[in-house]
């Protein structure tokens, strides 16, 4: 199987119906032993049961990735690792008219949605430098692109994800280690539809060609590839994945 003996940390995989717990699926589909995060242990652990249930491999590490001290532990509780899914996301105080956000709130988001990345990726990278390689794929937003209103803040901080990947795509290849960034459009994750409402989300699916939104089990085949060997080549790359949004 394409990823069998891989070790893979997948951030923001602990509840049903999201982008992270998808990945999950599709990399222990694969034969890839699986560590998800999350914040709610009860959740995490429903992931976890229905990966097992398909003979997979995963277990659970509570974390919020706000917290420093949580994000260094998680680094210590995963282990080796072969590929970081860096995709934890804190998106509520963040995607709000900029003069409504909250100085705290703003703060702890961008914990999660920079500085979360950056301590687990440089303190997991040493052990796939020893190892003689490894990968990371960074989840990112269309909106690091593009200009929204509201989402001054959450496009600030995937546009710093995206530096990011850029950046260690070209410091840490000569080590074997591939790091790309995956872009979504709208995609239909139960917490997302929740937060913006079914309606609104809907409606717009009809900004981009093909008229609808992603499902999350989409966007999981898409970083699963770009983890792969079939994409063993592309590195330093922030790949796409809107229904056509950017090219309209």
């Amino acid at each position: 199987m394409e990823f069998e003996g891989k070790r893979i940390l997948i951030t923001g995989a602990g509840s049903r119906g999201g982008i992270g717990a998808a990945t999950a699926h599709a990399f222990a589909r694969g034969g890839a032993s699986v560590v998800i995060t999350g914040r709610n242990a009860e959740r995490g652990a429903e992931v976890v049961d229905d990966i097992t249930a398909g003979g997979g491999k995963a277990r659970f590490v509570l974390a919020d990735l706000s917290d420093l001290a949580d994000v260094e532990r998680l680094a210590k509780e995963a282990g080796e690792i072969d590929v970081l899914v860096n995709n934890a996301a804190s998106y509520r105080a963040s995607i709000k008219p900029t003069l409504d956000q909250d100085s705290a709130a703003n703060a702890e988001s961008w914990d999660t949605n920079v500085r979360a990345n950056f301590v687990l990726s440089t303190r997991l990278v040493p052990g796939m430098i020893e190892r003689g390689g490894g990968n990371i794929v960074n989840i990112s937003s269309i909106a690091a692109a593009i200009a929204m209103p509201h989402m001054a803040t959450y496009g600030a901080q995937k546009a710093a994800v995206e530096s990011f990947t850029r950046s260690w795509a070209a410091e840490w290849g000569r080590h074997g280690i591939r790091v790309n960034a995956v872009a979504p459009g709208n995609v239909n994750s139960d917490n997302v539809v929740e937060f913006i409402g079914a309606d609104q989300f809907t409606s717009w699916s009809e900004v981009n060609p093909l008229k609808r939104n992603a499902t999350p089990e989409e966007l999981a085949e898409v970083i699963a590839f770009v983890a792969s060997e079939r994409a063993s080549f592309v590195t330093g790359q922030v790949i796409v994945a809107d229904g056509g949004r950017l090219a309209v």
